[in-house]
C-alpha cells in the first residue's frame, strides 16, 4: 500500500484464493441425488482401535484415525464431479478489510471468520493480511516519526531565515536560525504518523542539507573572494573554530 494510505489509514477490497462449499452437492462431496454412508470400518467414529501384544505390557489398544474414511466417518461411493468428494472448491472472494491509521510495514490484520472453513462443517477461520508500504521519494518512516531532508541555499544558511515545510499534514512554515550547518535536524511536534494502537502522534524530524552552489557567475564569484577576503580565510563561529582547531592538532599528529 502506499506511504500515505499506511499514515492516514484506508478502506480497501482485495481478492483472495479461498475453498467454499462447493455449490453443486452443499458441502456433502456426494453426487446430487445419492448421500455418504456411514463408515463401517469405525461405524462412523473417524477412529479405530488397534490391539497389540506387547511383552512388558500385555495387550495395549491404540486409537488412530480411520484410513478407510481419514477420519470422516463417512464413505462416499459416488462422488460429486464439481468438487470429487471434497465438498470445496477454490475460487476467489473480494474481502472488506478496514486499514487502521498508522499501520506500519510487516504488520498485520485480523479478519475474523474470513480464513478456510473448517474440517467436518467447523467454523472458519481467521484471515491475516500482511502490510507490505511502498516506499516514499522524500519522507521515511521510523516507527511513528517521519524523517526528511530539506535543502536550503548557502545564503539561507548563513543569513537566516523562514522556509516552507511540507508534511502529510499540509505546508509548515519552519524558522531556519542564522549559522544553521548541515545536519542540524528540527522537529515538528505532533506532524508524523498516528499511533496504530491509539498511543498519540509522532514528530517529523527534519535535517537540513546546505547546497553548495556549483555553477556561479563572475560577480557571485568576485563577491564570495571579498567575503573571504574580510572574513580572513578562517572560520568565525568558536565551534567551528574548536572542530578546525582539532582537525589542526589531527594533521600535527597531536
Amino acid at each position: 500500500m502506499d506511504f500515505e494510505d499506511a499514515v492516514f489509514g484506508k478502506e480497501t477490497d482485495i481478492q483472495i484464493p479461498k475453498e467454499e462449499e462447493c455449490s453443486t452437492c452443499n458441502g456433502s462431496g456426494a453426487k446430487p441425488g445419492t448421500s455418504p454412508e456411514t463408515c463401517s470400518h469405525c461405524k462412523g467414529s473417524g477412529q479405530l482401535n488397534v490391539e497389540q501384544n506387547t511383552p512388558p505390557f500385555g495387550r495395549v489398544v491404540n486409537r488412530r484415525v480411520c484410513h478407510y474414511c481419514q477420519g470422516t466417518g463417512k464413505i462416499i461411493k459416488d462422488k460429486c464431479t464439481t468438487c470429487g468428494g471434497q465438498g470445496k472448491v477454490q475460487s476467489r472472494k473480494k474481502i472488506h478489510v478496514s486499514i487502521p491509521a498508522g499501520i506500519d510495514n510487516g504488520q498485520q490484520i485480523r479478519v475474523a471468520g474470513q480464513g478456510e472453513p473448517g474440517a467436518n462443517g467447523g467454523p472458519a477461520g481467521d484471515l491475516y493480511v500482511v502490510i507490505q508500504v511502498k516506499s516514499h521519494e522524500f519522507y521515511e518512516r521510523e516507527g511513528d516519526h517521519i524523517f526528511c531532508e530539506m535543502p536550503i541555499t548557502f545564503t539561507q544558511a548563513a543569513l537566516g531565515d523562514e522556509i516552507e515545510v511540507p508534511t502529510l499534514h499540509g505546508k509548515v512554515k519552519l524558522k531556519v536560525p542564522a549559522g544553521t550547518q548541515t545536519g542540524k535536524t528540527f522537529r515538528l511536534k505532533g506532524k508524523g504518523a498516528p499511533n496504530v494502537r491509539g498511543y498519540g502522534q509522532g514528530d517529523q524530524h527534519i535535517k537540513i542539507r546546505v547546497i553548495t552552489p556549483t555553477s556561479l557567475n563572475d560577480r557571485q564569484k568576485e563577491l564570495l573572494r571579498e567575503f573571504n577576503d574580510i572574513s580572513g580565510n578562517q572560520p568565525t563561529d568558536e565551534h567551528e573554530n574548536s572542530f578546525f582547531q582539532r582537525v589542526k592538532r589531527a594533521f600535527k599528529g597531536e
